[in-house]
């Protein structure tokens, strides 16, 4: 069956896609020409994967695995990262602290969804 998918749903997928495209080319860049970003290599990390998690649970609505899937989809994204900085780059090195920071920026998102979700249910 075809799912038809509303313009609201597509931009939020475009978004999710082009970002995730812009993290793996600023992941992947040399690190002499990268970008500071956030001040603190960790805080990128949470960061860039919490707004990915964000983006993958707007872009799975309504389904009711979406949180889940966004957790999934950002915890495979961070741990991308590190395997294709460990492969393919120089003066990059994969690191398991990157690893865990992108699990807290994937877990904070999950949480905050959860505890939204449930405050919700609750007014109902």
């Amino acid at each position: 069956m075809i799912e038809r998918r509303s313009a609201t749903h597509q931009l939020w997928l475009t978004l999710c896609a082009l970002l995730t495209l812009l993290i793996l080319w600023l992941a992947l860049m040399p690190g002499a020409s990268a970008p500071a970003g956030l001040g603190w290599d960790k805080l990128n990390h949470a960061g860039a994967i919490a707004a990915a998690t964000g983006l993958a649970y707007l872009s799975l609505q309504p389904r009711r695995w979406a949180s889940a899937g966004a957790f999934l989809y950002g915890t495979f994204l961070g741990v991308l990262i590190e395997i294709l900085q460990a492969a393919l780059t120089t003066g990059r090195a994969a690191e398991w602290g990157d690893v865990v920071a992108d699990l807290i920026g994937a877990g904070s998102v999950w949480l905050a969804i959860r505890i939204y979700r449930r405050r919700t249910a609750l007014k109902l």
